[in-house]
């Protein structure tokens, strides 16, 4: 069997990993509505797949994922799991705490879940940084798959949300029976002179949070917010593959990193 994951591993195989690589891949994602067509687990699934894919090239050791992420405005629709911005920011933080205590030292966070994550995942990772002195990076398949997804992209302005073209052909691409593309309906927002949820789109924004009754009515009845009946499982080939080619660069380059560890202890 294939040994991709610290959990599959004993203690002592950790310990010889360590003397000869100090890199690990943390994979955060969550479980929310993605919409008629996608499964709940959409972004973790993404993190693992992503993960995986890496690990497997560059011979990386990958951390058991967090299925969890920050998704109220999602709780509008059932099966959305959602925790607080303060247990995700103490749970990354003590995951990364843990393995650095080990003697890792060049952690790759991926984030699945966009900007939700982002916010309470920056926290957490500028404090260990500064308190660690290891090397922490959060790579989001939105940021790092952005000159890909400028070229793919069909959709009009608005177009490109939640459960839309690119995430919908990534899912079409890398778990195709998770995806029933018939159940894909279009949603695009009402034009408004301050637009956010795009960020493809050109011109001034500003961020106004979501309600669950306001994004219930904005994305009603299927969850979705853009167009993903122009997805393709090619594009969702060309945009994962461009994902894992950054992310092995992105570990080389970590190999590369000098790290002057501070002296830390576990979390009690």
């Amino acid at each position: 069997m294939e040994k991709l994951y610290l959990y599959q591993w004993t203690w002592a195989e950790v310990k010889a990993y360590l003397k000869k690589d100090s890199v690990i891949i943390v994979p955060f994602g969550s479980t929310e509505q993605h919409g008629l067509h996608l499964p709940l687990g959409n972004d973790a699934l993404v993190a693992i797949r992503l993960a995986e894919d890496a690990a497997r090239i560059t011979k990386t050791i990958v951390a058991p994922p967090c299925w969890y992420g920050w998704s109220p405005h999602h709780m509008a629709y059932p099966g959305t799991i959602s925790i607080t911005p303060e247990t995700l920011i103490s749970v990354l933080y003590e995951v990364l705490r843990s393995l650095i205590y080990h003697g890792f030292q060049r952690l790759i966070v991926i984030n699945g879940h966009r900007t939700a994550n982002l916010p309470p995942m920056q926290i957490a990772t500028t404090r260990i940084r500064n308190e660690t002195g290891a090397y922490v990076t959060i790579a989001d398949p939105f940021y790092i798959g952005d000159t890909v997804s400028r070229k793919i992209r069909e959709s009009p302005p608005g177009g490109i949300g939640h459960a839309e073209e690119l995430e919908t052909s990534h899912m079409m691409h890398i778990f195709p029976d998770l995806v029933d593309i018939k159940k894909a309906v279009k949603n695009l927002p009402h034009k408004k002179k301050f637009h956010f949820a795009d960020p493809y789109m050109i011109g001034d924004r500003v961020f106004t949070p979501s309600s669950l009754e306001s994004f219930r009515d904005a994305t009603k009845p299927s969850g979705v917010t853009g167009d993903p009946t122009l997805s393709t499982e090619e594009k969702g080939k060309i945009l994962h593959k461009a994902l894992v080619d950054n992310l092995v660069e992105l570990i080389k380059l970590a190999r590369k990193e000098k790290v002057s560890l501070k002296r830390i202890t576990p979390c009690f």
